[in-house]
């Protein structure tokens, strides 16, 4: 007999854990950047998304000059420390040397290549872009200054004075309402925002693992009570012994669980083939039901993995994480096999209490199986961790509300900054993927 609970409510805030904070942005170099965007970038697809099109207004004959709360460092004249932690970004030879925020200023330090360096010197005094900004003027090129005054980098004329980051937002972008008819991903997507805006947080690890666990279910005392004994949560999923357990034994392989990711129990496809070293893309499904609903679905779940030839697949490891939204996970080698994946959940799930992974992209429109792909991106500061699509992206909603929340008088709301400001990392915030031919970029960030 399968322990029962009755269903506990939800909450929204997260439980705080943290993982490495990449403490740089790199922004690339000017030239590599007019190559790599692709037209539309202005532009968030309403596909059931958080807001209407964000267009861009052009601002390429505009007044700009660098921001004077920065100076612009050569790689050879930092400190050696700082070179060493910047070693991975700066391996690549067309990159100059950072952004260094003055002792008074709340500004990030900032890697930068050749032409933003070039460009940076270029508006020491206030002006016009240059020519050879302006020579390839298209979208593509306003896309990339608006972002270089988005991250503060370049300032541009308001009102006799200069503005950057949320102050700047309303000379940059069309104003556009909030999406009446959400998914259920970007309903919880957008509450996480409006709540994250609200939270008294200061620091950007803190906000990012805010927003990165939202939605989690709480773990009450009436769930603790009952899976009190180590054997029954098992008992309870059915993992450990019965029907499920046998096949589950039959057709996957259980791993050894690593000491950094005890939180999981991990399943690997029994008669995969070894493929070796994989250059590819790392896709994820994320099937999401509540707590309770996990006995009922889990047979179907790992019948579909199996016979789609998932790999790799992971699982809660106890109450504290089959509570989060993110409690089933399954790593795919295509979109294709995503596609495939999310089409038999949905057809063979049916009608299942579902909870909603934030920041994911919806395959059912109720929140119970989403995807992401991980961005192939390097390490910015030695000796920090990859980090995963999701939090890929709530470190930089976390740094785009704590940058806006610095400037309460530009009238722009916080979360409404951010969405905007990730719109310009290539991120659509409707589904919550890589705008249209710019996943490339995202990878790389």
């Amino acid at each position: 007999m399968k322990p029962t609970c009755d269903e506990p409510g939800q909450e929204g805030a997260a439980r705080g854990e943290d993982e490495h904070w990449l403490g740089l942005e790199a922004l690339g170099t000017l030239k590599a950047a007019l190559y790599e965007r692709s037209a539309g970038a202005e532009e968030s697809r309403d596909a059931g998304g958080l807001m209407t099109s964000a267009r861009l207004k052009d601002i390429l004959g505009a007044i700009f000059r660098s921001n004077p709360a920065y100076e612009l460092v050569e790689f050879a004249r930092l400190t050696p420390a700082l070179q060493a932690a910047l070693l991975g970004p700066l391996a690549d030879e067309d990159c100059f040397g950072v952004l260094r925020p003055h002792v008074e200023s709340d500004l990030a330090l900032k890697s930068v290549g050749k032409d933003t360096a070039l460009l940076f010197y270029a508006l020491g005094n206030p002006g016009r872009l240059p020519a050879f900004v302006t020579g390839a003027a298209d979208e593509d090129v306003n896309a990339l200054i608006a972002e270089l005054v988005l991250d503060d980098v370049l300032q541009i004329v308001v009102d006799g004075g200069f503005a950057s980051g949320a102050a700047a937002l309303d000379l940059i972008q069309e104003r556009s309402e909030p999406v009446e008819n959400l998914g259920r991903i970007s309903r919880i997507s957008l509450d996480a925002l409006r709540f994250g805006q609200r939270l008294p947080v200061k620091d950007a690890v803190t906000l990012s693992a805010q927003l990165y666990f939202f939605n989690r279910m709480p773990v009450t005392p009436r769930w603790q009570r009952c899976f009190s004994e180590e054997a029954a949560l098992g008992q309870f999923l059915g993992t450990d012994s019965g029907s499920l357990a046998d096949a589950m034994r039959a057709q996957w392989n259980e791993l050894d669980q690593p000491p950094a990711t005890r939180s999981w129990r991990r399943w690997s496809l029994r008669d995969a083939r070894d493929e070796g070293s994989r250059n590819v893309d790392d896709y994820k499904i994320y099937v999401s039901p509540t707590l309770e609903s996990i006995p009922d679905v889990l047979p179907t779940i790992m019948d579909v993995f199996a016979d789609k030839r998932v790999r790799l697949f992971r699982m809660g490891a106890d109450l504290a994480n089959l509570c989060r939204a993110d409690k089933i996970v399954a790593d795919l080698d295509s979109f294709e096999q995503v596609e495939e994946v999310g089409r038999a959940l949905d057809e063979r799930l049916g009608d299942v209490s579902a909870q909603g992974v934030p920041f994911t992209a919806d395959l059912c429109r109720d929140g119970l199986v989403s995807w992401g792909m991980d961005p192939h991106q390097p390490r910015v500061l030695a000796g920090h961790e990859y980090v995963s699509w999701r939090r890929w992206i709530t470190n930089r909603l976390a740094s785009a509300l704590l940058d806006a929340r610095d400037m309460p008088h530009s009238g722009v709301e916080p979360w409404r900054f951010a969405l905007q400001r990730v719109r310009q990392e290539g991120i659509d915030t409707g589904t919550w993927t890589p705008l249209s031919g710019r996943g490339q970029r995202v990878r790389n960030t």
